[in-house]
This record gives C-alpha cells, structure tokens and sequence, in this order.
C-alpha cells in the first residue's frame, strides 16, 4: 500500500514552518559582508574628505603666504628666492602636520606661473582601514593651488597729520612710508586696472578752496561774517576858519632890519648895511622897535640889538647890522574868509562780527579791507583753507544731526542757502579778542593789531583723487614733487581731515561724477589711511575750519566762563571723528590707522574698518611697514582658481 505524503498543514512540515528561530541568523549572515563595505568605505572616505581639504587649506596658505612675502617683486627665469621657500615651507608645515589623520608621505612644492604668480602643489597618502579587504590599502591625494595680488580699481585717500609735531625727521620718515606704499601698490598693479590716489594734509584746518572753485565756485559763498575788527575815529577841527582881521602866515623868529623901515621884506643884502661909526644909525636901531605895515603884510618888531661886527668882513670893517625879533603876519581880508574844517583821528577798535564780501576773495584775488594800523587799507589774497558750513552745537553725534551739513559728506551746497555753502578763511581780517561773540571797544589796546592775535594754520592743498601711473619703471614725479613738498605747522583736528577724505572719496556728493565707475567697468575698492602722530589738539583761541571757538562757539556753544580749553574742544571734536568715521564706513570704504610714535587710543583706533587694520609704529621702519602691509591688503592678495 502506498503511503500517503504529509501536507504542510499537517504533522512535521508544519512545524518546521512555524519555526522561525534560525531565520535571523540566516539573513545576518547575508547582508553582513556588503554592510561592512559601506561602513568601512564611508569612514575612509570621511577621512579621505578631511585630509584633502586640510591639504588644500595648507597648499592655499603657503601659496598666499609666499605671495605676500614676494610683495612688489617678480621672479626672473622661474627661480623663486630661498626665502620665499622657506615661508611657503613653514606655512605648509604649520597647517598640515606630518601624520595629520593617519597619513604619511605628505609633500609640497613651490613654483612661479609667471613672474608673479606662486603655485603650489602637494600630496599625501590616506591608508585605508575596511577597505583594505578589497585591495585598497591607501589612497594618493593629490591638490594643487595659486596665488597672485589682484588689483582691481583701487581709490585711496590719504589722511596725513600735518601739525606742527610732525615737523623734521618725522615727515621725512613719512614721505618715506608714502613711497614705500606707492612702490607696492604700483609693482602690482595689472595694465587695465586704475589706480587713483589722494590725499588730505590737515592740521586745524583743510586746503581744499582752489578745488572747490574749480568744481563750482557757487559751492562757495560770496559774503560770510568774520571775528574781525573796526577802526573808530574822532574828529578834530583843523582850526582852519578865518574870519576878516584874522591873523594868517604869521611867522616869528630873530631877523636882521634894514635901514629903512619900509625896506621890510628886502631881499636886497645892502639894504641891511648900517655904518658903523655913526651913533645915529646906532640910536636909529635902538628906537626902530614897533608896528609897521608895507604891503600886504605888518612887521611887530621888539628887542632890537646892535650887532657891531656883524659885517666884519666888509671892506674897512665900517658896517654894523641892527637885529630884533620879527613877527610877520598879514591881516584877513574878504577874499580870506573860510569856515573851520574838521579830520577823523584814530581812537581805537571795535572787536566784533562783521559781514565781508568774499566774491572777489574766494576767486584767489587781492582784496583790500580797513583792518589794518588805525584803520589803513590792508592787502590779502586767500591761501586756499575754508571753514566748514553749518553744523550743530553740541557734544553727542550719534546719529549725526540732519543739521549738521559739515559732517555730511555727500550734500551738495545750495547758492541760495548760505548755510550749506563753505567760506573761505580770513585769518588777515580775523582777530582773538579771547572771549565770546560780543563787541568790545578798546582805544589803548594797539597789540591788538600784533600779528599773534591771528593765530591759524593752513596746510598744503588737498590732492583730489588722481591717477599717478609709473613713469617707466620710475615713481612719478609730480607724486613725488606733492608729497616731498608737504610742509607740516599747527595744531591737531583730525575730524576735519577725515570728513574731506570722505568727500574725496565718495561716489556721491560733490565728487561723484568722478568716483562712481572706472573706465573699465569694473568694481572700485575705496580706502582710507588716516595717518596721525598726535592726540587731538583744537586749540580753542585759534582760527581753524571752524572759526575761533571762544569767539563763534559753533561747535558747543559758548563756554560757562567765556573760555573753552584745550581738553573741552578736543573731546568734542573726538565725539565729531567717531561720528565721521562711522559715516564713511557705512559707504564700503575701509579705514586704516597708523598711529606714529604715539599709542593708538579708542577714537583713532575705533576709526578704523575692523581688527587688523590699525597700526601702531614706533619708530621709522615700523611705520614704513605699516604703509607696505596696507598695499599689499589693499592689493587683495587671493587665490587663483
């Protein structure tokens, strides 16, 4: 008999079916050895991933660092200078450690692409971990990377410190540091890219007239009223009325008589002989004392005296002289008559705000004003520095005071509003009278008129910003000539420098039309290096751009007692640089500080566009280094890609 086969429902097979127990093991031990493949190669290709991108960050760096280290310099015929090497070497080193994630073999080299360009290329091994079971037991990394200074259109303003501190060795040292920058700048700078430099020499005040007027002279007003002086007269009769019987021409003194009287007046020599040995002629002498008329004119004669050997060199000794005092005079007669005259005498000053006109004078003309000596006429031609238009007085600027138009370096002045213009700076008809905007009268008070009481200071005109290419491999001279002529005197505002550099520098205002695009179309870099050796120092008895600060108060009003010092002015003006400072970096344009033999402290400091762009320089060479680490920032030394 045949025998019947189980079902899967039924018995054995059933039960087996139902057993799921050894299942799991089964599919583990399936998908385990691909598991391990991807886990293994994610984690080595994690590591792989690490090091090439550390490889890369060390070849980029030693790269740029041997850029920077060439500077202004070229590679002749490939050959880089030892160096150079040793910089991008150390650069490497210190950015990829040997054994960094496990790996071996790292290497690097160093090339020129160019003259200069710098290249690098360099490689590592990265053992592998898990995959090594499928043959792969290290993987070569390979990167490569370049580096150059790239100049686009550059625009740089420099504020330099012209008071009166930097006089001798130090401007000499900076007129160094400024061709050292130059040189950098222009080593680097491609053939189609423009390159534009300005500067701002600044002490109490700006020089920036001859351009304004060139610009527009209605950016400059035709009349301002200046601290100035007037001369007071009295008047004093010439006692010059003559009336009918008047006495006029009358003269006296002690004078010969001639024998008769009415020979008076003779200008006949023997008409003055008398004999000498006559008594009659002596006793003739004696009684001729009296009144007498001839002509015109009336003789007073009195105190005769006979001068016996009065002729003692006539022949025979025989003529004596009869002398007497003479008063001579003619008498008044209708056709004398005249009234009394009277003429103004000096008797002193009035100190106070006068209104000038200044259309002749803002045009560099020679104007004459009654300032001078007991009111003379007194000659001036404008030296170029202006006051600054309408501000506000107070102490706080943040935000800047919509009327404070002096620290608005983009308003473009309005003729018919004065108050926006800017007025040339008078210093000639300008006196201290050291106290506030009120008149005062002084008759006795002639040192007034001494020069000292018209303290100012004007520097070297202001450079707009202008293309100074290399005359050949050679700086070029009308750059050198300016900045060599740089004449340092006076006191400290470093507010004033930095607002006319943003004007300078600004691709709005009443300088856009030249600063907006480079001919190439291509973007513009704009930078600020303010320069100083000096804390702030607005002496407040001087004229400065913003008039005598006793005298028109217009930065904080008039001091309690009449008189700021020295330290009150400086900490207004701090408060004014920051708020400036603020306002140009809002318009991209990066500031750099160099503090010249002097600690930089928080408002030149805080100038400048972030850290590492402030620079302390202790003596000569630290500050020509300075200058050479802007260029080459201001180069944008990057990588190539």
């Amino acid at each position: 008999m045949e025998r019947a086969m189980p079902t899967l429902g039924t018995g054995f097979f059933k039960r087996l079916r139902d057993d799921t127990r050894g299942n799991t093991l089964m599919f583990t031990a399936a998908v385990l050895i691909p598991l391990v493949a991807v886990v293994g190669g994610g984690l080595d290709a994690s590591r792989i991933y690490l090091a090439q991108s550390r490889l890369q960050q060390a070849c980029d760096s030693a790269a740029l660092a041997a850029r920077q280290e060439l500077g202004g310099a070229t590679i002749a015929n490939g050959e880089i200078p030892q160096d150079i090497r040793d910089t991008a070497d150390a650069f490497f080193a210190n950015n990829f450690r040997s054994g960094m994630y496990g790996t071996n073999s790292d290497t690097f080299a160093l090339s020129a692409q160019g003259d200069s360009t710098m290249h690098g290329d360099a490689t590592v091994k990265v053992p592998t971990t898990l995959m090594a079971v499928f043959g792969h037991d290290e993987v070569d990394v390979v990167v490569e990377c370049s580096a150059e200074l790239n100049l686009p259109n550059i625009d740089v303003v420099m504020v330099l410190d012209m008071s009166g501190s930097m006089r001798g060795q130090r401007v000499r040292d900076l007129r160094a540091a400024v061709f050292d920058f130059y040189d950098e700048v222009m080593a680097a700078a491609p053939v189609d890219a423009r390159i534009r430099i300005g500067v701002v020499p600044y002490s109490g005040a700006v020089n920036v007239g001859q351009m304004l007027l060139d610009e527009n002279p209605d950016y400059l007003t035709d009349s301002f009223t200046y601290q100035s002086r007037e001369a007071l007269f009295r008047q004093v009769s010439n006692n010059d009325a003559i009336e009918v019987g008047d006495r006029l021409d009358e003269e006296s003194g002690t004078f010969l008589l001639p024998r008769n009287s009415a020979q008076l007046g003779s200008t006949n020599s023997a008409h003055y002989h008398w004999n000498k040995n006559s008594d009659n002629h002596e006793d003739r002498c004696d009684d001729y004392e009296g009144t007498y008329t001839v002509g015109e004119w009336t003789y007073e004669i009195d105190d005769t005296d006979w001068r016996e050997n009065y002729w003692s060199g006539w022949p025979n000794d025989q003529k004596a002289a009869c002398e007497a005092d003479i008063t001579r005079y003619r008498v008044a007669d209708a056709d004398d008559v005249r009234v009394e005259t009277f003429r103004d005498v000096f008797d002193g000053y009035r100190y106070a705000a006068i209104d000038f006109d200044t259309t002749l004078y803002k045009r560099f003309q020679t104007v004459s004003t009654p300032t001078g000596t007991q009111g003379a006429m007194d000659s001036s031609r404008w030296n170029g520095c202006i006051e600054e238009r309408q501000t506000v007085a107070q102490t706080t600027f943040d935000p800047i005071p919509a009327a404070a138009y002096d620290l608005d370096i983009d308003m473009i002045p309005n003729p018919a509003d004065p108050e926006t213009q800017w007025r040339p700076m008078w210093p000639d008809i300008t006196f201290n009278r050291a106290g506030p905007d009120e008149e005062r009268t002084n008759a006795n008070r002639q040192d007034y008129n001494h020069p000292s009481w018209r303290r100012y200071n004007c520097p070297d005109p202001a450079l707009r910003l202008t293309a100074f290419p290399l005359d050949g491999a050679s700086r070029n001279a009308d750059f050198e000539d300016y900045i060599n002529d740089l004449d340092p005197g006076g006191g400290t505002m470093h507010d004033i420098g930095m607002i006319w550099a943003g004007r300078l520098i600004s691709p709005d205002g009443i300088f856009g039309a030249d600063n907006r695009v480079a001919p190439n179309g291509d973007p513009i870099a704009r930078h600020i290096i303010f320069m100083t050796d000096g804390e702030m120092g607005a002496n407040p008895t001087n004229t400065t751009a913003y008039g005598n600060a006793d005298m028109d108060g217009r930065l904080a009003g008039f001091a309690p007692n009449g008189r700021w010092t020295e330290n009150q002015t400086a900490a207004i003006h701090n408060q004014r640089l920051e708020a400036i400072c603020r306002s140009i970096r809002n318009k991209n344009v990066t500031i750099w500080t160099v503090s010249f033999e002097l600690e930089l402290n928080d408002f030149t400091r805080g100038c400048s566009t972030g850290t590492g762009r402030a620079f302390e320089a202790d003596d000569a060479d630290e500050l020509s280094d300075a200058f050479r680490r802007i260029a080459s920032s201001i180069a944008e030394l990057r990588l190539v890609e």
